[in-house]
């Protein structure tokens, strides 16, 4: 199972392993429930936009697709160019959503 790593400012560093396939928020809501977490979430369903965050992984530095409904809220919050395409450069620098980011490896995970 991957190990997701989540690099926090303000409190220690916490590591999860998490079932490959599922989506990041799925790792993130009992954190943040049991207080381990500092990342807002509200609607868990790629709608809000409080779940951003930066991803760092082995497989980095490439470009990849994602969906219209992740790119139009990052485009609302002004994390992207009103006409960016679906294809992006992944990269750390790169925001993200929790809620539509699919673990399939370790992922170093920055808070937004």
């Amino acid at each position: 199972m991957p190990i997701v790593t989540f690099i926090q400012s303000e409190r220690a560093d916490l590591a999860v392993e998490v079932a490959a396939g599922s989506l990041l928020i799925d790792a993130v809501r009992p954190l943040v429930r049991e207080g381990k977490l500092a990342l807002a979430w509200r609607c868990g369903q790629g709608t809000c936009g409080a779940c951003q965050v930066y991803c760092e992984h082995a497989a980095s530095r490439r470009w990849i697709e994602i969906g219209s409904k992740e790119r139009n809220v990052l485009v609302r919050h002004a994390r992207m160019p009103i006409n960016m395409p679906l294809t992006i450069f992944d990269s750390p620098q790169q925001v993200r959503l929790a809620c539509h980011y699919v673990v399939e490896d370790d992922l170093i995970v920055r808070l937004a």
